[in-house]
């Protein structure tokens, strides 16, 4: 396929990269502007764009023994560290992790946070390098088998009876942080397959909070970063991942699947002139 706009498309992806990994939210936000305008040209001139990406498989059976062994592990050590976000979900609904799944989420209160990334370290694991500089979010993956786990630190604020989660940005406005306010929960120990591990007392309180009173019905185009009813504020970072996620998916030629995410965008933002210019380019090829 070739066209015009597509030089802007690869250009500007580099560019989301490297902003993203700075932690620089305005550049990235206009970057994803400016390639998801090339999307609409390319798709309003009957072109479907779609970049060719190689999957990871995702090993479920593997993945979820490395759960159980993990949660086993930071229990013995006394690190309180417990199955979060899709993790939770899967294990909790379905017994198993999800099937569209790609890493391992798992959480842990802000104050261990350090120690836990230490023990990873310790057990073998990698820091991962190409990531943004989160203050309460690192990434580490096992080489043997190359699954990612990304541990989330929360914060707990008894004061206000909630748990703080999302991502933060320290030394940046409030623009760029993704504050998730979760209800209070206590954790407990349960028996697990590698031994015992600690898992949220109340999981369905924490479940709807993240995914809505309808968590226990599969919805596999469901975005956790665009839908998320815990989130506090759509602002700067909101719109950077839920537009990161658009053009990820629009890059994948299924359009669509790209115009039911952007249903979902508008639902939560509100419809503006912008977002209507993209789904009239979504709309068009398949009228």
């Amino acid at each position: 396929m070739t066209h015009p706009a597509l030089p802007r498309i690869e250009s500007g992806l580099a560019a989301i990269q490297s902003s993203l990994l700075a932690g620089d939210l305005e550049t990235m936000h206009a970057r994803l502007v400016d390639v998801l305008d090339a999307l609409e040209e390319i798709t309003r001139s009957g072109l479907i764009p779609k970049q060719e990406r190689t999957v990871a498989p995702w090993a479920e059976p593997e993945a979820r023994a490395l759960v159980w062994q993990l949660l086993a592990a930071f229990k013995a050590a006394d690190c309180h560290v417990f199955p979060y976000a899709g993790t939770l979900l899967g294990l909790v609904r379905d017994a198993r992790l999800l099937p569209n799944d790609k890493d391992i989420d798992l959480a842990v209160w802000l104050e261990d946070f350090a120690l836990a990334g230490r023990l990873l370290l310790q057990w073998g694991l990698q820091r991962a390098t190409d990531v943004p500089p989160f203050a309460n979010v690192a990434t580490y993956v096992e080489p043997r088998s190359g699954t990612s786990v990304d541990l989330f630190g929360l914060r707990r604020d008894p004061m206000r009876g909630r748990v703080e989660g999302g991502v933060w940005l320290y030394g940046k406005p409030p623009s760029h942080q993704r504050l998730l306010a979760l209800p209070w929960f206590e954790l407990a120990p349960r028996d697990g397959p590698a031994g015992t591990a600690w898992w949220p007392a109340d999981p369905d309180a924490l479940l709807g909070a993240l995914y809505g009173a309808a968590w226990r019905t599969p919805q596999p185009e469901w975005d956790s970063l665009v839908s998320n009813t815990s989130l506090q504020e759509l602002n700067l970072s909101w719109r950077c991942w839920a537009l990161k996620n658009l053009c990820q998916c629009w890059l994948t030629g299924d359009l669509p699947r790209t115009h039911r995410l952007l249903a979902q965008i508008t639902a939560r933002a509100g419809d503006d002139a912008q977002l209507r210019r993209w789904r009239e380019a979504l709309e068009g090829p398949r009228a």
